[in-house]
């Protein structure tokens, strides 16, 4: 009878100290994983808070929703197009059908096309990366999608004569930016190149020299 509940005593304790060191391992791994979550978001939160926000062109909700504009009528355009054309042909007129077809095509194809042209260099944002010394220059393309062009100062070009809404090229795209819309105007030297020495351009030294001595 002692040997029996001897027995049953140290199978009870062997049963629960297995089960103690089974949660004891889930615990860990528990505790394992939610560490390393918790990790992965604190380390892409510390990465996202060191970016900048620097520029913001005040003209991005406008020419987002022109652009919007043009190619919802040139989408409305491109459906209605053979509805126009089947009705002015029926009337029977040459030369309506021709204004009809040129009003609707100019519209629906060149409208955009021009905005584009012109709202393509506009610089919506930059954002500034301290630990690279990048920028980030953000522009709205034909389909009203965000494009990202990353260039640090070297890759700047400030052309002598600037072209229209050309303020400067980074990495040869024109790119265009006002000055007073920036946080720190000491990113906008930065950029322009205005914080190196200055070039005037007087000629060649030597050339005036053999100038001078031949007189």
């Amino acid at each position: 009878m002692f040997r029996l509940c001897v027995r049953n005593t140290i199978s009870h304790y062997r049963l629960s100290y297995q089960q103690n060191v089974h949660n004891q391992k889930i615990a860990s791994k528990t505790l394992t994983i939610v560490h390393n979550i918790f990790g992965r978001n604190y380390c892409s939160k510390q990465t996202e808070d060191n970016l900048e926000n620097i520029y913001y062109g005040p003209l991005t909700p406008q020419i987002r929703a022109v652009k919007l504009f043009s190619l919802g009528s040139s989408i409305a355009g491109l459906i209605a197009q053979p509805i126009i054309i089947r009705e002015a042909s029926a009337i029977g007129s040459t030369s309506l059908l021709v204004a009809v077809c040129s009003v609707v095509g100019f519209f629906t194809f060149v409208t955009p096309i021009l905005l584009h042209i012109v709202t393509k260099k506009y610089v919506t944002d930059i954002i500034y990366d301290p630990d690279s010394s990048t920028y980030k220059a953000t522009t709205i393309n034909f389909f009203l999608a965000r494009k990202q062009i990353e260039f640090k100062p070297d890759d700047v070009q400030v052309p002598d004569i600037p072209g229209m809404f050309t303020t400067m090229n980074a990495k040869g795209k024109p790119l265009f930016i006002e000055a007073r819309h920036f946080n720190n105007p000491l990113h906008y030297a930065k950029i322009m190149g205005y914080d190196k020495p200055m070039d005037f351009k007087l000629g060649d030294t030597n050339y005036s020299d053999s100038e001078s001595k031949q007189k």
